[in-house]
């Protein structure tokens, strides 16, 4: 190694001796020590007469170093420094030539130590064999590299590498056992570092499925000898000749995997990586294949959105496996805020469909919110429930203001709802009367007193975006149950009339509504009946059977039944003027 003063010098001389003509002494080519014994190769130097190989040493790398030896003899390619002592010493050489004005460089600095190894960066298998990388040996004196491997004879040499840190064995056999490598740096005299730890690659081996157990179980030998550890095993898997994708991952400890998504009739192909910790170093395993012969077991089943139909019936829609050897199918069903779940059976029609759509025919959901579950069982007893699926419900209350509708923020595990549309029923038609987005759950519908009198009903439309398993978004629009309100009638009753003045007849005053029924009674203070009406368009005009009564307090007794609603009592007095 040369210093970084001696290599600053030697830059600049060479700049001087580009730009004024000079040239340079060039020192001997520094190969190696062995045993305190410095060897060199001599270097041409045609500037003038040879007077000596200097020689400089020093106990500390950084110096200061001092001339150590002389050698005069121009043939000369060794030195023994017998003062060595067992110490660690650095020498660099020089050329002494006469000539006069010339720059003297120096050689690389080495030490009387055998060369340094850096660990093995890691090994991996590419294609059928096994990639061998570690990182340049610190010594200078390094001229190559000898990669070694583990063989029933023992250690084998395998090959010496020069001018490259990355080794291919195409003589390996990694798909039947886990290769074993070593790499030492070699210097020109043959002296070789000590060995660092060996890498060992990742060898993968695996059980099959059975008919009933879709599982196809992988295990593989630990990568051994990282300087910080496996941080984790990525699994690659592909099916029937696609390109291998990341199925899972285990932590660094773990040696073994379990992939149960392969269908009857794939061909899958697979490998493991290991990752060291801290690094981007990944070693790869062993390809193994192998044809998966299972009966196809159901695996997943997708409940998409339950639509109440106009009758509040239940439309169902949901995905699964159409390969699936399905021996019974059922639907469960339960009330919001109920625990009795009420299940039917759907049946099973060969062959199966991917999409499937039923309607619930003996729901009833005008009045109350259901949650849906569709079960499915394969011919090896393996049972999925699907995801819940829930009915939009809307209520209302008819108000003095309008109509108060509200609704539940719908919720689903594989979509969300981006837009709610309520739609008014009446004697005109449907008509849109509200357009929002998924936060808004309430709407006060303005209607007026006439308009209302017949009764007005409404539903919700909820538009969802579901994300299936396999990355397909699907937008579906569904239907809350319906709600009918007719408003309340409102009643006012005088409490003073006069039959000759301007209010000449006593009644009640509806503003909005219909009766089915009315009766009202007129009693004097002694508790005698003065007058009675069945119809609202008939009123006391202060007489009985044709005589006029007398001014004072009467008391009055009303009762209307409307049309939708509850009845209606009514008690008080009214104040007859004369």
């Amino acid at each position: 190694m040369i210093k970084a003063a001696t290599k600053l010098a030697l830059v600049f001389s060479l700049f001087l001796s580009v730009n004024s003509g000079f040239s340079q002494i060039l020192p001997p080519d520094f190969q190696c020590v062995v045993n305190d014994t410095l060897f060199w190769e001599p270097t041409t130097n045609n500037c003038g007469p040879f007077s000596a190989y200097e020689i400089f040493a020093s106990t500390n790398e950084d110096g200061p170093y001092s001339l150590l030896a002389t050698i005069t003899d121009p043939v000369q390619q060794f030195f023994f420094h017998a003062d060595a002592n067992n110490q660690t010493w650095y020498y660099y050489l020089a050329s002494a030539h006469d000539c006069p004005g010339e720059t003297q460089l120096f050689s690389d600095t080495l030490d009387n130590l055998i060369p340094l190894a850096e660990p093995l960066q890691f090994v991996t298998v590419e294609g059928g064999g096994v990639q061998v990388n570690w990182s340049p040996s610190p010594s200078p004196e390094t001229i190559g590299y000898v990669v070694s491997r583990n063989t029933d004879q023992g250690t084998t040499v395998l090959d010496t590498i020069f001018d490259t840190t990355t080794y291919l064995d195409l003589t390996a056999s990694p798909s039947d056992q886990s290769e074993v490598y070593f790499v030492v740096a070699l210097d020109a005299c043959g002296n070789k570092s000590l060995v660092p730890p060996p890498h060992q690659t990742v060898l993968l081996d695996f059980m099959a499925p059975d008919a009933c157990n879709p599982g196809l179980s992988m295990n593989w030998s630990a990568y051994q000898n990282w300087v910080n550890g496996v941080g984790r095993y990525d699994i690659f898997v592909g099916a029937n000749g696609a390109a291998p994708e990341l199925v899972g991952s285990v932590g660094g400890a773990e040696t073994n995997f379990i992939y149960t998504e392969g269908n009857d009739g794939d061909q899958l192909c697979f490998y493991v990586e290991a990752v060291e910790n801290n690094t981007a170093f990944r070693s790869r395993s062993n390809e193994r294949c192998a044809d998966i012969s299972i009966l196809q077991p159901i695996r997943d089943i997708e409940l998409l959105g339950a639509s109440v139909q106009p009758d509040g019936t239940v439309e169902l829609e949901w995905y699964w496996d159409p390969a699936a050897l399905l021996v019974s199918s059922e639907q469960g069903r339960y009330v919001v805020g109920d625990d009795v779940v009420v299940v039917d059976d759907l049946g099973i029609t060969a062959p199966l469909s991917a999409v499937n759509v039923r309607n619930d025919v003996n729901a009833a959901a005008q009045n109350r919110s259901y949650i849906y579950t569709i079960f499915g069982t394969d011919e090896c007893g393996n049972m999925v429930t699907s995801n819940e699926s829930q009915t939009p419900f809307l209520t209302g209350v008819a108000t003095n203001d309008g109509n108060q509708l509200e609704w539940n923020a719908y919720s689903h595990s594989l979509g969300f709802a981006t837009n709610y549309t309520l739609v008014r029923v009446d004697d005109l038609g449907e008509s849109v009367v509200f357009t929002g987005i998924s936060a808004d759950l309430s709407f006060l519908d303005l209607i007026s007193p006439d308009a209302a009198s017949g009764g007005v009903c409404y539903y919700l439309l909820v538009e969802v975006e579901f994300t299936l398993a396999n990355g397909d978004v699907l937008t579906r629009e569904l239907r809350s149950n319906t709600v009918c309100l007719v408003p309340t009638p409102n009643v006012y009753v005088p409490n003073v009339f006069a039959p000759e003045g301007v209010n000449t007849i006593f009644r009640p005053q509806l503003s909005f509504g219909t009766l089915v029924e009315y009766e009202m009674n007129i009693y004097d203070r002694w508790g005698g009946q003065v007058f009675q009406s069945l119809s609202i368009d008939e009123g006391w005009n202060g007489r009985r059977q044709g005589e006029l009564m007398p001014q004072g307090v009467y008391i009055y007794f009303i009762r209307l039944q409307p049309a939708v609603g509850e009845t209606i009592e009514l008690q008080g007095d009214v104040f007859l003027l004369r």
